[in-house]
């Protein structure tokens, strides 16, 4: 006897990235395969709607499809934290750094073909800080500063984080920090302090080259200071996958940490907040049904 489809819900934010998504349902109808799914779409509106949209519709589909960028895919993963509902995303941001992680085609056509092929999910892990779910990376200090920017800039894209960056390296104030981690306290001045569950960023600037998204550990990425005439290499390296490498650069797996915030500004999954004082930060394991590929 034949199965019945599985339900696909599409969740599309319009406006994420350069706005390739406006001929999405055409590609999903040409793409994918009708004989394993049905489908239907949804378009978030507001900042939260997707999670919403996921909230109403949780009992209604097998799968729901995040397309949009890092935010939505946020958004809408950690909505699904213990839920049987299976997770996916077609990338339409301007980093896509969960999805490059779990080499799913950035193109569309690409990443609907992964969605036909796929058999079973990824158990994901997710972390939190101070009970808020991220999926990919969480900081305080310049990546955190960076995205504050970013989130503030009239343009989206690479070029506008890569000049966001080059404008605010050597203007950014330098802070010091205390980390509870691993029965230890250290204080210490860094220019960021990043707890990675993916490998990246996004945009393939790989700030936690050996981090797994199913091991049931972070790892925690603290950049210290370094001489200015040292930041095109070390740049090189977040690009090239060597920056563990770098004497500027420490790295500690953990399951659990506490860190002081001494600027207020934190970044989940390149969303921008503001959390003041202690930072209570863990690993969920496997906790998230998601597709793609992992290594």
């Amino acid at each position: 006897m034949n199965k019945l489809p599985k339900k696909i819900l599409f969740i599309i934010n319009p406006i994420s990235g350069k706005r390739k998504q406006k001929n999405i349902h055409t590609i999903i109808e040409h793409y994918l395969d009708h004989r394993k799914f049905s489908f239907d779409l949804m378009y978030s509106e507001y900042h939260q709607h997707a999670q919403e949209i996921v909230l109403e519709q949780l009992k209604n589909f097998d799968i729901m499809i995040a397309v949009g960028g890092d935010g939505s895919v946020n958004q809408i993963g950690t909505s699904l934290i213990n839920s049987s509902v299976v997770f996916g995303i077609i990338p339409s941001g301007s980093g896509n750094g969960l999805a490059r992680h779990l080499n799913i085609p950035l193109n569309f056509k690409g990443a609907i073909e992964l969605i036909n092929s796929y058999q079973r999910p990824i158990k994901m892990d997710i972390a939190k800080m101070n009970g808020h779910c991220f999926l990919s990376t969480a900081g305080t200090g310049f990546d955190a500063h960076v995205a504050w920017k970013f989130s503030t800039a009239t343009t989206r894209g690479f070029l506008t984080y890569a000049k966001i960056i080059l404008k605010e390296l050597f203007r950014y104030k330098i802070t010091k920090y205390e980390l509870e981690i691993n029965d230890q306290t250290i204080k210490m001045k860094a220019l960021a302090v990043t707890i990675a569950n993916s490998n990246q960023y996004g945009n393939n600037a790989f700030v936690s080259p050996q981090s797994k998204l199913n091991d049931g550990f972070l790892r925690l990425i603290i950049i210290k200071l370094f001489p200015f005439y040292y930041a095109p290499l070390l740049i090189f390296r977040l690009f090239n996958k060597s920056l563990l490498k770098s004497k500027f650069v420490v790295q500690h797996t953990v399951k659990r940490m506490v860190m002081t915030s001494p600027t207020g500004h934190v970044q989940l999954d390149g969303e921008s907040l503001t959390m003041e004082g202690k930072l209570n930060i863990e690993v969920v394991p496997k906790c998230l049904n998601i597709i793609g590929k992992i290594e």
